[in-house]
């Protein structure tokens, strides 16, 4: 990202209280950005917290997996499904009905749950599995909110869904890409982010460019791969620049960038 610098000023004390307000400064500042890499990192650079850290990356993998999502409003993408419940919740499956299709069932980790204006749920299994994308208004979707102690000021709830009419499916061709888009966004974000508690932004800037690059073709053979490990290294290496009073919640935060590195150094083409 170009700028770097000079955003990283602009930015270094900002402080954003709630989900709500970073919501609302996606929309009014990230959602008309050029690039969805610029707004993973200006999102890094809007976080005080890692939770708003996690949102800004996860919004720009979203995007990048589903382009039909609209630009405005944050989105989350349900995948996860009831299976320890006694008896389980239902999951999501999908019925055509005089030519609509309706959903119901239940997905059980919904990120930003109290503020997302766009829900991407997964129907069925297999051969029958399809995306939709359901406005958070919808007849029949209902959303219970949640906290954890892990990302803790980002609203973690279910999803209820009773013949919830739905679109047309989304087109599903980079849904296998999605997770390590993903952990890259999100590591943009981060590394965005450490530049307002590090000492070397020119580091940080060093990784947002090599991680822009991971991002639009996920490595396919060795070479590829070897950076991104490489990349992985680097983002690692930021925790410890990070001091442990950058955020409340710092020592179990600082898990959503250690526990992506395993998955990135064993991956294979």
């Amino acid at each position: 990202m170009l700028g770097y610098a000079a955003a990283l000023a602009e930015h270094r004390a900002t402080q954003v209280a709630d989900e709500q307000t970073f919501s609302a400064l996606w929309s009014d500042q990230l959602a008309h950005l050029p690039t969805l890499a610029e707004q993973a990192v200006r999102g890094g650079l809007l976080a005080d917290r890692m939770a708003w850290v996690f949102l800004a990356g996860y919004q720009s993998a979203l995007r990048h997996t589903f382009s039909e999502l609209p630009t405005h409003g944050l989105a989350a993408f349900a995948v996860s499904e009831d299976r320890k419940g006694q008896p389980p919740l239902p999951g999501v499956t999908a019925v055509e009905t005089y030519g609509t299709v309706q959903v119901s069932g239940y997905k059980t980790w919904v990120a930003c749950s109290a503020t997302l204006a766009h829900l991407v749920i997964k129907s069925d299994r297999g051969p029958q599995a399809a995306y939709y994308c359901i406005a958070r208004e919808t007849a029949g979707l209902t959303l219970t909110n949640k906290y954890g102690g892990f990302l803790p000021e980002m609203s973690q709830g279910v999803a209820q869904l009773e013949n919830t009419p739905v679109p047309n499916p989304l087109d599903a061709q980079q849904v296998g890409y999605f997770g390590i888009r993903e952990t890259l966004y999100i590591y943009m974000a981060f590394c965005a982010w450490v530049g307002k508690h590090a000492s070397s932004a020119a580091d940080c800037q060093e990784l947002i460019t090599r991680l822009g690059l991971l991002v639009q073709t996920p490595p396919a053979d060795e070479s590829a791969l070897a950076e991104l490990r490489a990349v992985d290294d680097g983002v690692q290496a930021l925790l410890a620049s990070v001091p442990s009073t950058a955020t409340a919640n710092w020592q179990q935060d600082q898990r959503l960038i250690s526990m992506y590195s395993p998955g990135l150094q064993k991956r294979q083409v």
